[in-house]
């Protein structure tokens, strides 16, 4: 690893973050097979949100408190939120489409996202450290 911490962040944050996304392409092929196909919107739409989830961990790992209340901001608190929150955008997908449990896919997506982004950020602070010694 690299002696740059926030280098060494995003070297741990956006693999994990990809290879979260392929996983969670593979599971979704699991009730409809034509997503895990590289040929697909949906595989690279989910592949993406994953990966913007590990993108944004790397660089919220500066931010050890919450930026407008104050409080302190674990990493796993901020896995969590900021990976259900970047999950928003993929999960409202199942509400737009016609498409069975639509409300039981939303709810699933958003909370494997947050799954995803309590592991990417805990991975990442570990290796990579977060608050004032990313940014100096």
């Amino acid at each position: 690893m690299s002696k740059v911490p926030a280098r060494n962040r995003f070297l741990v944050a956006l693999p994990l973050g990809l290879a979260f996304g392929v996983l969670c392409a593979w599971l979704a092929s699991q009730k409809d097979p034509t997503i895990f196909d590289v040929k697909s919107f949906m595989f690279w739409t989910i592949v993406w949100n994953r990966f913007l989830i590990g993108l944004i961990i790397g660089f919220a790992g500066a931010f050890t408190r919450h930026p407008v209340f104050g409080f302190r901001c674990p990493a796993f608190l901020r896995g969590i939120v900021l990976g259900a929150v970047v999950s928003l955008a993929l999960a409202f997908g199942a509400l737009i489409a016609p498409i069975e449990n639509a409300a039981q896919i939303f709810w699933l997506t958003v909370g494997v996202g947050a799954f995803y982004g309590l592991i990417i950020d805990l991975i990442a602070t570990k290796v990579g450290g977060e608050g004032k010694s990313l940014v100096a």
